[in-house]
């Protein structure tokens, strides 16, 4: 009789939640052997239309890629796919490389080849983790080109089996958003963080994900059923009867808590006692309206504006963003529309900001800071929210405020558009308090805004002096720190002071163990990703605001951050008991 092998724990990097049972599938990738071959001039052409058709196939597949997406409301994903595609319009790898294989008379994958180590070369030279992860997008484009000029065919996880658990070195963009919900239970990879493309896609699609995995013992237990726990990070080789009893119970039972939540958004966003919360949607696109709605959302809290254009090479013109605000608008129906102008720069750089040139492009000309000094572009931004704002209640957020002058500044421009647009209603304006500075001087900026909106992850990095897109830095970006609760703390003292409403907009607001805590600090309004919505509102409506007081006093006498995020998990237990979600238990074993 074979004995069954010991039950083996591994433990990495949780970057999306969610229980996962099945069988693995290794994402092997065989690199390209470019052979260099010269060609006939009078056959340059014939090489020049197999690139091109190359380059169009891989569009088409990248569209496709989107319309899935759509269906699947994962607009994060979307954008970025969308920035691939205008990599394969960039003239660098049209029009350009097409001269290069004329002039060369060599085969298009040779060309292409070297075009990508001279790109590397490039993109290696600048010292910043947008421009890294840019590189990645375009070398998942130039996989794509490659297999269509082999015409080898670009490996694909659609039509993996059904409950596979997907093992690579390192995922693509294009690789999570392939992967059907349905057969993909979850992702695992030796490599990537939680704010890589193909990360910011699986958690768009809801996949769970694990980094920073062993996966030569997983191949040694492979073709075995293996268990992938998002919540903790654990992948469990070789589960004993009791333990995969244990899970799969788990794992339905999480889907049926996801149902019910979303059957319940009709309820109040309001406390057991009665503290009634102001629940928003953070939005990236139009096509997220209908799902804001669909799950409760009573209004916009934030929209992010430059995510529409970040893929184009010049900034819209006054008309076409006209167009898409007052879309937004008249689909929101009267509620609340808070649109944030241009956050462009540092981990936003594109064509239109020359971060390139900035030593360091968080500390640089971004955001705010830059469109004071290109007033006409920052003009055209405002007139066209201003028109827009007749089709509803739009409000105007001003992002990277660091001074009391650059606000002063920016309401200026404000008047002036006004006035020059002859529109006597008033618009209510904003400031995002994301920088310590602006928390510093908060009590100035409340007698400046008819609201504030706080940046939690960016106040996190500038308050912490960590670049939040480093990922050797991810232990020391802590927003429990007690310094990040302090500054929330003071912002929010200082709007209810003023009777100035203030918002949270960053990932805390979207985390459930936070909650009580900033409605302990006195937050009346949230702003989240409309799929946090029904997770959200539940913590709302198990919480006993006077409970939360007593929480937030607490934190605010405690010395590390550490301590701080041990009693937020301490006492969402408690008041939250039956989220399957965040309250994890860890079995005893022993980790490899």
């Amino acid at each position: 009789m074979q004995l069954k092998a010991e039950e083996i724990i591994l433990k990495g990097s949780p970057i999306c939640r969610g229980i996962a049972i099945g069988q693995t599938y290794f994402l092997d990738r065989d690199e390209f052997t470019v052979c260099e071959k010269q060609i006939d001039s009078s056959d340059s052409e014939k090489e020049v239309e197999r690139y091109r058709h190359a380059l169009f196939r891989s569009r088409q597949d990248i569209k496709r890629l989107q319309t899935q997406l759509e269906s699947e409301s994962a607009q994060e994903a979307i954008l970025i796919l969308e920035a691939q595609l205008e990599i394969l319009q960039d003239p660098l790898l049209t029009t350009e490389m097409e001269l290069n294989i004329r002039q060369a008379n060599q085969n298009a994958e040779f060309v292409f080849q070297q075009s990508l180590v001279k790109l590397q070369t490039r993109f290696e030279s600048l010292k910043d983790p947008f421009f890294a992860e840019r590189f990645k997008d375009l070398q998942d484009v130039s996989q794509r080109v490659f297999s269509y000029l082999y015409e080898s065919g670009s490996l694909s996880l659609k039509d993996v089996p059904y409950n596979s658990i997907v093992c690579g070195v390192e995922l693509t963009a294009s690789d999570t958003a392939e992967a059907k919900v349905y057969h993909v239970g979850a992702f695992l990879t030796e490599s990537g963080g939680a704010t890589s493309h193909a990360a910011i896609v699986a958690k768009a699609k809801g996949i769970p994900f694990i980094s920073n995995i062993n996966l030569h013992l997983i191949r040694e237990n492979d073709n075995q059923t293996i268990i992938v726990d998002g919540r903790t990070g654990q992948v469990i080789l070789n589960p004993t009867d009791e333990t995969l009893h244990r899970y799969e119970t788990l794992k339905r039972k999480m889907h049926t808590q996801i149902t019910a939540f979303e059957n319940d958004v009709h309820w109040p966003a309001e406390t057991c006692d009665g503290y009634t919360v102001r629940l928003y949607g953070n939005l990236d696109d139009s096509h997220q309206v209908d799902l804001l709605k669909q799950l409760g959302g009573q209004g916009i809290g934030l929209f992010r504006s430059e995510y529409i254009f970040l893929p184009q090479k010049e900034i819209p013109g006054e008309e076409e963003q006209f167009n898409i605000y007052s879309q937004i608008v008249k689909k929101m129906d009267g509620l609340p529309v808070v649109i944030r102008t241009f956050d462009l720069g540092g981990d936003k750089a594109t064509f239109h900001v020359p971060s390139t040139t900035q030593k360091n492009p968080f500390l640089g000309s971004r955001a705010t800071r830059y469109f004071l000094r290109e007033q006409k572009l920052l003009k055209s931004q405002l007139r066209a929210i201003v028109r827009a704002s007749i089709y509803g209640q739009v409000r105007i957020l001003f992002p990277m405020i660091a001074t009391v002058a650059e606000l002063r500044e920016a309401k200026k421009i404000l008047q002036e558009v006004c006035q020059e647009l002859h529109f006597d209603q008033h618009i209510p304006m904003g400031c995002m308090i994301e920088v310590p500075s602006a928390a510093m001087v908060v009590d100035h900026f409340v007698k400046e805004c008819d609201f504030l909106s706080i940046g939690t992850n960016d106040l996190v990095q500038y308050a912490l002096a960590i670049d939040r897109k480093d990922h050797l830095l991810n232990d020391f970006y802590e927003p429990t720190d007690p310094s990040i609760i302090r500054l929330i703390k003071l912002v929010i003292s200082e709007g209810n002071k003023a009777h100035v409403p203030v918002s949270v907009c960053g990932e805390i607001a979207s985390d459930p163990r936070f909650i009580p805590l900033l409605l302990g600090l006195g937050v009346q309004e949230l702003s989240v990703a409309p799929r946090y919505l029904p997770v959200i509102k539940n913590v709302i409506r198990s919480t006993y605001i006077v409970d939360a007081v007593q929480l937030a006093d607490l934190a605010l006498h405690l010395t590390t951050a550490q301590e701080v995020l041990n009693l937020l998990i301490q006492e969402y237990q408690k008041s939250v008991p039956h989220d399957l979600f965040y309250n994890v238990s860890y079995p005893p074993q022993t980790y490899n």
